[in-house]
């Protein structure tokens, strides 16, 4: 073989590998599960001081309680209310499933429900929009949630202060590659 067409096929090779690293074909074929439930968006972590301060605290005297006191006991924080869902619809690829906000003291979270499978694609991101559906062009303004967790199954997402339940009434999985709409939901 000449030198000129291996030098012809090896440029072709690399152009293949860029075109396919870029594009990631692949990706519209296979799945990314995602296995995260409602509890794990609202779990509280004690910090680390507040537990060193307890063990190093000297031990308490002891007390009895008769049936009749109250006990000093929290009950923790209240469970997450659903305050608006929606129906996954594709638009032109496939999509289908549940997404619900919840709330819990005051703190808003975007949940992609167990039943969640929307056709797979590069670089999608999650975009929560100021209005009561998706317009079907390319949004100028959105609450970026990040890249999706998977495409199939339950996730979770923490939407930001700006948040507004009133308003954000619309949830748009956006392929930034290639700048088009991959799935969309209306909240209601």
């Amino acid at each position: 073989m000449s030198t000129k067409r291996l030098a012809w096929l090896g440029g072709g090779l690399v152009a293949f590998v860029v075109a396919f690293l870029l594009f990631r074909p692949d990706t519209l074929v296979t799945d990314v599960e995602a296995n995260e439930s409602l509890a794990d968006a609202f779990v509280t972590t004690t910090s680390s001081t507040t537990i060193t301060a307890s063990t190093t605290a000297a031990p308490a005297a002891a007390t009895t309680t008769s049936a009749a006191e109250p006990s000093n006991t929290t009950s923790g924080p209240p469970e997450p209310m659903a305050i608006a869902t929606g129906n996954f619809y594709g638009i032109n690829h496939d999509a289908s499933g549940t997404a619900t906000i919840y709330e819990s003291d005051g703190r808003f979270v975007l949940r992609f429900e167990d039943d969640t499978n929307i056709q797979n694609g590069p670089d999608l991101y999650v975009w929560v929009l100021p209005a009561a559906d998706y317009e079907g062009d390319n949004p100028t303004d959105y609450l970026d949630l990040g890249t999706l967790t998977g495409n199939v199954g339950g996730q979770n997402y923490d939407l930001p202060a700006e948040f507004d339940p009133e308003i954000h009434r619309a949830v748009l999985i956006w392929c930034l590659r290639f700048g088009v709409p991959f799935a969309a939901v209306t909240l209601q």
